[in-house]
């Protein structure tokens, strides 16, 4: 599928500069006709299928469609100028694409099961987020009702409610437009490192239609935002240590202290990979000239300061405390986890069971299999009843998109392989390509170390990292170094899934 990606998007590129302005004639935003007719087409649908069906804030809805449509191409449009990339066409069309998908899914997997008088499948943490936003300013911005470990969450989507108002639609287009954002500063980072330009380096873009971002920015759930937070703080500093850009020292601890105090705020815990991450990267990621010992010292010292104090936060909102070492012994405990204390049901076969950690050793050691699950969740498993698409189940169509993306993740994993190998081995030449695999391995192995129920949601939180690797390797590596680690993750899921076969056949 990333192939397919790449290749199959040639020809709607090819569709977007056929109608568009010659790219070096001009450097104002004038947009190819082929965008503006899909915006017309988008906000006449959209507005209509609003007012039809939507009756609170209705009008604020509509207004906030157009609003973010328009804004979005517009930072397209000023994306592909920066870079100088007449092929980042493509952005504007992506993202109306995305939009137009948000809606779909929206009204067809979303809402039908949103109210909790009306849903039989009520209890999905999205859900509750949905009402309990809206009950928080009811209760004067108090959290006492609710019983959460990060009430961030609940201020983020209350704020959006008491401002625009409480319906299902205005959050979806919030955190679409949240993506869009983080998916351009990612295209921008990811030519800013790989500085040599080559024809398919557009397909980066394609981070905006990756499935189950499209699923999770649908919902009021907090997957993306945090997505997104993470890419600011860890690949700003990156930008940063790496010189791939002039920004300031200032500017770094700005875009740092907003991403950094929502990450405390909506899920304190991912402070942890972010701390290491910067910690990582003053060690590896040095310049080809200059050290900045002073700066890269108080980053450093920033940092340590950042996780004491961020878990001030969550108590702060009315969440529960935050302690780091009751944090880890419960990752790394199974007996001690309080999600496994819930009446759970699992088969004697599980092999999420199979890989829960009883004390640190184990949970080392179960790790590397533990990553390969969250990639592959909710692999072998691929029925998804079509009836069930056709009621709006909301975890039917979760599981349609999270599939999509675990085969996605399985084609993309050697091309991120390969791409680790050719940084690891060119790092006395160039170090910032590191500044995508330490983001995105730490993020990744906090995500399946720290959270021992197997879960897809939470590995959204490293999607936008894992795409921006897999497209590095694409357009750097060697054909014989992709075919090289092919091999290598092919074979490993050969005998996984030979494993696999006989553990749920009780051979093994």
């Amino acid at each position: 599928m990333f192939w397919m990606a790449v290749c199959g998007g040639e020809k709607l590129m090819d569709i977007a500069h056929s109608g568009s302005i010659i790219f070096r004639k001009g450097r104002g935003l004038s947009f190819s006709k082929g965008q503006v007719a899909l915006l017309f087409l988008l906000l006449g649908v959209g507005s209509g299928l609003i007012f039809a069906t939507i009756q609170q804030a209705s009008l604020n809805s509509v207004f906030l469609l157009c609003l973010v449509s328009i804004a979005g191409i517009v930072l397209c449009r000023k994306t592909q100028i920066r870079l100088n990339d007449p092929s980042l066409n493509v952005l504007g069309y992506f993202w109306l694409i995305k939009l137009g998908l948000t809606l779909c899914l929206l009204y067809a997997g979303w809402m039908p099961q949103l109210q909790e008088a009306s849903s039989s499948a009520w209890g999905y943490d999205p859900q509750r987020y949905y009402i309990q936003a809206q009950e928080l300013i009811d209760n004067g911005w108090l959290p006492d009702f609710v019983s959460l470990n990060y009430v961030g969450i609940l201020y983020y989507y209350g704020a959006i409610y008491y401002f625009l108002g409480h319906n299902p639609v205005i959050p979806a287009l919030i955190n679409a437009f949240v993506t869009l954002i983080a998916s351009l500063y990612l295209v921008r980072v990811g030519y800013e490192i790989k500085s040599q330009r080559r024809a398919r380096d557009w397909t980066l873009a394609f981070v905006l239609l990756l499935p189950e971002m499209l699923w999770f920015d649908v919902m009021t759930s907090r997957e993306t935002l945090l997505a997104a937070l993470l890419l600011f703080s860890m690949l700003t500093t990156g930008r940063y240590l790496a010189r791939t850009s002039a920004i300031s020292l200032t500017n770094v601890f700005i875009i740092n202290g907003f991403s950094l105090l929502g990450i405390a705020a909506v899920r304190t815990s991912m402070l942890f990979p972010v701390i290491v991450s910067i910690v990582l990267m003053l060690l590896l990621v040095k310049p080809k000239s200059g050290s900045r010992i002073v700066q890269r010292a108080v980053l450093g010292v920033t940092a340590v300061v950042v996780f004491i104090v961020g878990p001030v936060i969550a108590g702060f909102l009315g969440g529960y405390e935050f302690d780091v070492g009751k944090t880890i012994q419960v990752a790394t405990s199974a007996g001690g986890n309080i999600a496994l204390n819930s009446n759970m049901e699992w088969s004697e076969s599980s092999i999420g069971m199979l890989l829960m950690p009883e004390g640190l050793f184990q949970s080392v050691l179960f790790l590397p299999p533990r990553m390969l699950l969250y990639l592959v969740a909710p692999l072998p498993n691929i029925l998804v009843p079509v009836s069930d698409l056709l009621v709006g189940n909301w975890s039917a169509w979760q599981r349609l998109l999270t599939l999509l993306s675990s085969v996605t993740n399985l084609l993309g994993i050697p091309f991120v392989l390969a791409s680790l190998v050719r940084s690891i081995k060119r790092r006395k030449d160039n170090t910032a390509p590191f500044v995508f695999h330490i983001s995105y391995w730490v993020t990744f192995m906090a995500i399946a170390g720290g959270n021992l129920i197997i879960h897809e949601r939470y590995r959204v939180m490293a999607t936008f990292l894992l795409w921006v690797c897999a497209w590095l390797g694409a357009q750097t590596c060697s054909r014989r170094l992709i075919v090289r680690m092919s091999l290598v993750w092919y074979g490993l899921l050969t005998l996984s899934g030979l494993f696999y076969i006989g553990y749920k056949l009780g051979l093994a």
